[in-house]
């Protein structure tokens, strides 16, 4: 994610031609399958244990939800755009469709038939039926239904973008019931999982030789598409791997509120390159070293925030006063013009939503 965002933000497209820049661009587009994937992933992993030991959501299902919307909505709000759908907010509705599934014993069932459903209708019936958008014309509602295109303030059509979730979903559940199974045969499911991902990986490189392309931006096609499933084999089988080194696994984990601040933190660092060092011409040695410094700030500053939330939490008044940055923030969001303070504006009030997950209302206890 910081890589492909930082591609973007920095790069000039000649720079982005370059094959380093390239591939970690491409690489970094990735990003949200893994993310929507690792949703449905905790989500049937959660199902699972409350099953087993009881228990409710943490933080609160209701305002986990809200929280994201809101967050989302200072990414894409402004005053000609008051409807919208970005990242945060895609991560929300992936929750409020498997959450009647975590009911369920059975729930992974409908989430392997919601796979194939979601792959017809995308694939099959969508191109039959829906007028692929004209160039330069905006999208219509039936076209962003099947996923063939997305209006302006809309990233993730519901086809086919759902199906990860749903896919993480069954492998969650299936985790969790085969948990001890997984932890003693790690090193053989780490083996088949890489072994299937780089046949799975040499394959599209044969492909995209004879001419095929990875199309994510406005549509997904549907290399991209299959290909999105190898990515999660490989971030599944590297994930395994990393079991076995304890330190480093815990150097690169990011658990509850601080995972949701790294989307504002990151975002904060890849502008604040762009005030301190532009202009400047990148090379993919300066390029790969910046963005990896990125990762790390991003991860530690991530971290401290939700430190300081921990601290807000037993602080009288905070819930007030982060409420209303959260607020201040989407009413600037109308007015503020210069794109930095935009991004300023963002990143503040995404913050203060993130520590919203810990601090409550004064007497108002557990969201349900």
């Amino acid at each position: 994610m910081v890589f492909n965002h930082a591609a973007a933000k920095w790069l000039s497209p000649s720079e982005l031609a370059q094959p380093f820049m390239a591939m970690a661009f491409l690489l970094g587009s990735y990003a949200p399958v893994i993310f929507f994937a690792a949703t449905g992933l905790g989500a049937g992993i959660q199902a699972e244990v409350q099953r087993e030991r009881g228990g409710g959501h943490s933080f609160g299902f209701g305002r986990k939800v809200a929280i994201l919307l809101v967050a989302d909505a200072l990414m894409w709000l402004e005053p000609t755009q008051w409807l919208g759908n970005d990242f945060l907010g895609f991560i929300a509705l992936c929750m409020l469709m498997l959450e009647p599934l975590r009911a369920s014993r059975r729930g992974w069932i409908w989430a392997a038939v919601g796979v194939v459903v979601v792959t017809v209708l995308r694939y099959g019936v969508a191109p039959l039926v829906i007028a692929s958008p004209q160039p330069g014309v905006e999208p219509s509602w039936a076209a962003f239904a099947g996923g063939l295109g997305s209006p302006s303030g809309f990233s993730y059509p519901p086809l086919p973008w759902l199906a990860y979730a749903l896919f993480g979903f069954v492998v969650g559940v299936w985790t969790q019931r085969r948990g001890e199974t997984v932890v003693r045969r790690r090193g053989l499911l780490a083996t088949g999982l890489l072994i299937v991902s780089v046949v799975g990986v040499l394959g599209l490189v044969v492909l995209v030789q004879r001419g095929g392309n990875l199309v994510r931006w406005g549509t997904v096609n549907r290399l991209f598409y299959l290909s999105g499933f190898i990515g999660i084999a490989l971030c599944c089988g590297l994930g395994l791997v990393l079991t076995s080194w304890p330190r480093i696994a815990r150097l690169l984990e990011l658990r509850g509120l601080s995972s949701l601040a790294l989307v504002p933190m990151h975002y904060a660092v890849i502008a604040t390159v762009i005030v301190v060092v532009e202009p400047v011409t990148w090379s993919a040695v300066t390029f790969g070293l910046a963005t990896t410094a990125c990762v790390v700030v991003s991860f530690m500053a991530s971290r401290a925030w939700e430190r300081v939330s921990r601290w807000m939490k037993d602080q009288p008044g905070m819930w007030y006063g982060l409420v209303g940055i959260a607020g201040v923030a989407v009413i600037a969001k109308f007015w503020v013009s210069d794109p930095r303070m935009i991004v300023g504006v963002a990143v503040a009030g995404q913050l203060a939503l993130c520590s919203l997950l810990l601090v409550t209302r004064p007497g108002g206890g557990r969201s349900p």
